[in-house]
């Protein structure tokens, strides 16, 4: 249904219209209080789900999480890999292009809350006859006009205003996608480091164990020569030598493709992998504050961008219940025109046209409340995912509290094994070289050390990976990367 300010009226009694005219104002007048309470019932859903008031595999702290945690390792090394990713990395940036989206978004929404204003020009020329006998123009007429058309949609029901703050939700969750995935590729950063100087720490220790193997098999080719052992302990030796040896590709391949990683998560390639060099010095996995769970809603990004989702689901869902009622349209025209009739100039003529248009929904088969369910269901979607990432967040972050504690008590006892490892090994050889035990028990001794050294290497990597794990789980980091605001950087520096 459509009604037009300009359309004809058919004339009635003067005490007829009045009473008319007094019925329409009063309609009028009721009207947006009736669309403002109308809209007022539409629910908004909020998350439901309970947090609890601490982790259960954690002590509870009061202090908050780090939140520069890449700087509790001391590895200068890697707190510039880190900005360097979070500044360089080709995510981050194509992240931050579909924020410029979403804010381009959200002015064309706000912008339907104002008038529209354009200007037009028409020009014509038509011949209304021809006289064949005089071979002359009957009629010739010309005509140009100009002018600014002017166009406005009164938000009588809310549903412009609702759309314009679901844009402004996008455009937040928008921003919050990005800081996700700039605490993703931090923390793959950081991953793939540990990764690195992990392998680079097997190597090391692998071949130190190939050579002593090697040395091992020198010493019984010799006791071999002199007749104190036997082919089958020069082959035992060998065995042991050769599979030692055959540790270290696996792992130069490991730390060769943790390099390309790094290289691509800073921005680089990865033929140039070779310039990045950890650091020498012994990392440790330092300890964590986990904090609070309610932190977490305000810290992982993830956890905001979904928050925002649904705010933004919650106003599409204002927006949708707005289609059941009356939209109200303005427009005006204002110009001249300029005529002329067979070369004789008629003057120019301005022109005002304005005219309000009310339209309502009566009939659409079923189009306005499949429009409503359709809201609906993204609505309750948007709750159903908020709060799914409310619960696996926490369960993420006992997850990684768990690994961590167990892999502390595990490098422990790996680094206790390690040291009797080394005593053991040590008595075996003396032992041997005095010819009390045969080449057996000092091969098995060599087996036991190379395996606990090896151990304790991984779990001592395996440490630092978890922290990371954690320290993403807790959703940090990403704080220390945000633009600074113009005040802020332009303010004068306090004088001590």
């Amino acid at each position: 249904m459509s009604l037009s300010a300009s359309q004809p009226v058919t004339p009635c009694p003067a005490p007829v219209r009045r009473r008319r005219a007094a019925s329409a104002r009063l309609v009028l007048a009721a009207l947006p209080l009736a669309l403002w309470l109308a809209g007022c019932s539409t629910p908004a859903l909020h998350s439901t789900v309970e947090v609890p008031s601490r982790y259960a595999n954690a002590a509870e702290v009061a202090a908050e999480p780090e939140v520069a945690w890449w700087t509790n390792y001391g590895d200068p090394v890697l707190a510039d890999l880190i900005a360097r990713a979070a500044a360089e990395n080709r995510d981050v940036r194509i992240a931050a292009q579909r924020v410029q989206a979403a804010r381009a978004g959200e002015t064309i929404s706000r912008s339907w809350l104002f008038p529209s204003i354009g200007l037009n020009g028409r020009a014509s020329d038509s011949n209304s006859g021809y006289d064949a006998a005089t071979r002359q123009l009957i009629m010739d007429t010309k005509s140009a006009s100009a002018g600014l058309d002017v166009s406005w949609e009164i938000d009588i029901s809310g549903r412009l205003r609702a759309g314009a703050r679901a844009a402004a939700a996008d455009t937040v969750a928008a921003e919050d996608g990005e800081r996700a995935v700039r605490l993703l590729v931090m923390t793959d950063v950081a991953t793939n480091y540990f990764t690195l100087v992990g392998a680079l720490r097997q190597i090391d220790t692998v071949r130190a164990i190939a050579a002593a193997h090697d040395e091992t098999v020198r010493l019984v080719m010799a006791r071999q020569r002199a007749g104190l052992a036997t082919p089958f302990d020069v082959e035992r030796a060998q065995t042991d030598a050769a599979r030692a040896h055959a540790a270290i590709p696996p792992l130069e391949t490991l730390a060769a493709v943790s390099r390309h990683r790094i290289a691509v998560l800073i921005g680089d390639q990865a033929v140039n992998a070779a310039r990045i060099v950890p650091t020498n010095a012994d990392i440790d996995a330092p300890p964590t504050r986990p904090g609070q769970p309610a932190e977490l809603l305000e810290r992982r990004p993830d956890l905001l961008a979904l928050g925002a989702q649904l705010t933004a689901a919650n106003e599409r869902r204002q927006q949708a219940k707005a289609e059941w009622f009356p939209r109200l349209f303005l427009g005006a025209l204002f110009g001249s025109e300029n005529v002329e009739i067979n070369g004789v100039g008629m003057g120019s003529a301005r022109f005002t046209s304005a005219a309000a248009l009310l339209t309502m929904p009566l009939f659409n088969a079923g189009r306005t409340r499949s429009i409503n369910e359709i809201a609906e269901a993204n609505q309750k979607e948007a709750l159903l995912r908020y709060e799914d990432g409310i619960v696996r967040a926490l369960e993420d972050v006992e997850n990684s509290l768990v690994a961590l504690d167990q892999e502390r008590q595990r490098s422990s006892d790996l680094q206790s094994a390690s040291k009797t490892a080394e005593a053991a090994l040590g008595r075996a050889q003396s032992l041997y070289d005095r010819g009390q035990i045969d080449l057996l028990p000092l091969l098995d001794a060599q087996r036991a050390r190379l395996a606990v050294r090896v151990g304790a290497n991984d779990s001592r990597t395996q440490q630092l990976l978890d922290s990371v794990q954690l320290y993403k789980s807790l959703g940090g980091g990403w704080q220390a990367f945000e633009p600074q605001p113009a005040s802020a950087a332009s303010a004068p520096t306090p004088k001590s």
